[in-house]
């Protein structure tokens, strides 16, 4: 019996526009990420979904709430797939993080696995939660397709566990774009990939290729 779970990134967030390392903080949604939203409510509009799921935070909601009003489903907050608590750091820009707080900035570009954020989690403690809640998700619905809205920092700890077995396994993780779904297949105790980062919804002009942010390169000289 197979489980499928689309992972999905949230849609862009002013918190996204301006460049700020959000965290818990509930920024609104952006222009761009309404287009994004009725597009990706568009994509899934004709699909069997069985169950939805999302973070607490309006960007995490909104985007469950574009797919949800197709489907006559309850949509279920899941605490577990919150944003990382950045405790100090929440809500500065990049640029004040680089400057404020050195030496997390350097743990986030070569060992965010080591992270702790001063007066919030540490990442082992992200890992754990994350994939507790992913877990219960799955438990709860054998043989069904879920929808899953969630964050960034939440999704790079699911793909450590899934594609690599550990939290180490974050060093080498993708990087997931406003509303691209992720599509996890569970049987048996089996953790697979069908598609990452799938964008196809968008168009062109509105696809964003990954790239890896690195603090390092702001505090580099031009």
């Amino acid at each position: 019996m197979v489980t499928t779970v689309h992972l999905i990134r949230h849609c862009q967030s002013m918190g996204n526009v301006e460049h700020r390392f959000q965290g818990r903080y509930d920024a609104p949604v952006s222009p761009e990420g309404e287009k994004q939203l009725a597009l990706l409510g568009l994509r899934f509009r004709n699909q069997p979904i069985d169950a939805i799921y999302t973070s607490p935070l309006t960007r995490a909601k909104r985007t469950a709430q574009a797919i949800g009003q197709y489907h006559k489903l309850e949509i279920q907050e899941e605490p577990g797939l919150i944003e990382i608590d950045c405790g100090d750091m929440e809500n500065l820009l990049l640029t004040e993080v680089a400057k404020q707080f050195p030496v997390v900035a350097k743990q986030w570009d070569v060992s965010p696995d080591q992270c702790c954020f001063p007066g919030g989690e540490t990442m082992a403690q992200v890992y754990q939660r994350a994939n507790d809640a992913l877990d219960r998700i799955i438990a709860d619905n054998p043989g069904r397709c879920v929808i899953v809205a969630t964050h960034g920092g939440v999704l790079r700890n699911l793909y450590a566990r899934i594609s690599h077995g550990n939290l180490e396994g974050i060093r080498k993780s993708e990087v997931f774009g406003n509303t691209g779904v992720s599509t996890l297949l569970a049987e048996e105790g089996r953790l697979t990939w069908k598609a990452i980062n799938d964008l196809s919804h968008l168009p062109e002009d509105m696809r964003r290729p990954p790239t890896y942010f690195s603090f390092r390169a702001l505090q580099e000289p031009v």
